[in-house]
């Protein structure tokens, strides 16, 4: 038998909901509108429109994902689509790279979730004279990227190791809880956002509260007297917004082979991109309209004032404990749909015969087991990084130019598919897609938000970070290819087929 089964065994249980949710966490709205983009402003640049125009830019890439996954929807999503289209061992070799491109940011995000609880509780406790909140903020949900001591390191390591090791622990139990965990933390996240824009719009003192909140953290305001728009600074924020939020698409696809119904393949991806547009883009228009541009300007570069810390800072007690609640709950949103993902990843690649039958294995509640326990002892590894190896904790943050790459090879598939099928519409998503990756890979080795420099010279252990996932590829790929054929088995015959529901 070429493949592993007849049929994956995996049940189709994933509504339209469970299917964008996964997605919006993939993105991230929440946390770009956290710490994720603002503290990197230049002046004159406006946000909110430079959000606009990315989501624009990459929306030839949202409608290939769209064309790809109503063509083929199986369970590995993008893997599937270049190890069949595109090329058997390439699509091996990236797809492998790219899944272990994820749980160093799972792990990244579990570690330094403990800045959105750190950042509710300091915020709220200054704001509402609450000392035993403060407390907490300074001597256990401590800011991990202070000065951290090794009792600090060693709590925040067990905080998220828990936390990680529970959601693993529902997806194994039941996998259906664990789409419909992704949703009600999507919701919940969903409500914080929108909350905070209310509370935000109808404060009645906006400056004096922040100011008086942002004074006792420590952050004075630097005078701003630049220009309240610069076009060219505004074009310079779309590589941080794309590679915060907007060309993260792999979440849905990679179920789709779970999915109920036709609305939930077609409509997925461009409902995920849609809605992080709208929580992206609204929290920082709401933040100039209200606070004012030179406002705002004089605060973004503390790193501690920004949408969220401004909603708190100006809600009642009631919307604090919700809009800090969804804060805190993006965190494990994206701890959640990770789990989910990687799994399916790993269960498309044993399904190949390019990992161990083992990890395509189900038990009896129908969850890949083996998939989410290699999930659950990467990640824990991956979360000493912080604890023994600050340049080391760097180096995972280079994920992005990996996902260029392997963003930029799809665009290639859409041209080839295009070609194929005789459609110039997809060739020309799949064109404007490939440009677009070529930009953010030049953005990405010339910028050092994205890991790969440090102070104008190449950052070795990121670069040596994105090779070791692509040489892991490779090695996987002739270990298996070559096991295989010893048992009569050629893997690559594989890539000519669709796999098997």
């Amino acid at each position: 038998m070429q493949f592993v089964r007849n049929s994956s065994g995996l049940v189709k249980r994933v509504s339209l909901l469970d299917a964008v949710m996964l997605n919006v966490a993939n993105m991230g709205a929440g946390l770009a509108v956290f710490t994720g983009v603002s503290p990197y402003v230049r002046p004159g640049s406006v946000l909110w429109i430079a959000s606009l125009i990315t989501f624009l830019a990459t929306l030839p890439l949202s409608l290939l994902y769209t064309y790809l996954l109503i063509k083929t929807h199986r369970t590995g999503g993008d893997y599937v689509w270049l190890s069949r289209y595109l090329n058997g061992k390439i699509g091996s070799i990236m797809g492998i790279a790219i899944a272990f491109n994820m749980p160093p940011y799972f792990a990244l995000s579990a570690f330094f979730s403990v800045a959105a609880i750190n950042s509710v509780l300091e915020t709220v406790g200054i704001s509402d004279h609450v000392s035993d909140l403060c407390y907490l903020a300074n001597n256990v949900f401590v800011n991990p990227y202070e000065n951290l001591t090794i009792t600090q390191e060693w709590l925040i390591y067990g905080i998220a190791a828990v936390v990680f090791s529970a959601i693993v622990a529902v997806n194994v139990l039941k996998p259906k809880w664990g789409f419909r965990l992704v949703s009600a933390l999507g919701i919940v996240s969903a409500l914080g956002i929108f909350l905070a824009i209310a509370s935000i719009l109808i404060a009645h003192d906006f400056h004096a509260q922040v100011i008086s909140v942002m004074e006792k953290e420590g952050v004075t305001p630097s005078p701003y007297t630049g220009p309240s728009f610069n076009l060219g600074a505004t074009l310079f924020m779309i590589p941080y917004f794309a590679s915060f939020a907007y060309i993260w698409l792999y979440a849905g696809p990679a179920v789709s082979g779970e999915m109920k119904n036709y609305r939930s393949v077609k409509y997925n991806v461009i409902l995920g991109s849609v809605l992080t547009l709208l929580m992206i883009t609204l929290p920082f228009y709401v933040m100039d309209l209200k606070a004012g541009y030179s406002f705002n300007m004089s605060l973004y570069s503390s790193g501690t004032y920004n949408f969220w810390t401004a909603a708190l800072s100006v809600s009642n007690p009631i919307l604090q404990v919700i809009i800090g609640a969804g804060l805190i709950a993006w965190e494990f949103f994206v701890m959640a749909f990770g789990v989910v993902v990687f799994a399916r990843y790993v269960f498309a690649f044993s399904f190949d015969r390019l990992f161990p039958e083992l990890f395509s294995r189900l038990n009896k509640e129908g969850s890949p087991i083996y998939a989410h326990m290699l999930d659950l002892v990467v990640t824990l590894i991956f979360l000493l990084f912080p604890i023994v190896s600050p340049e080391g904790v760097q180096a995972l943050y280079s994920y992005t130019p990996l996902a260029i790459a392997y963003l930029f090879l799809i665009g290639i598939t859409g041209v080839r598919v295009g070609i194929r099928n005789g459609s110039i519409t997809i060739s020309i998503l799949g064109i404007l897609s490939a440009i677009l990756m070529i930009f953010m890979g030049y953005q990405a080795f010339t910028n050092p938000y994205f890991g790969v420099v440090s102070d104008g010279k190449p950052f070795l252990p990121g670069i040596a970070y994105i090779v070791s996932l692509i040489g892991l590829g490779t090695v996987i790929y002739i270990i298996s290819r070559t096991m295989n054929y010893r048992r009569g088995i050629n893997i690559d015959l594989n890539f000519k087929e669709i796999p098997p529901e």
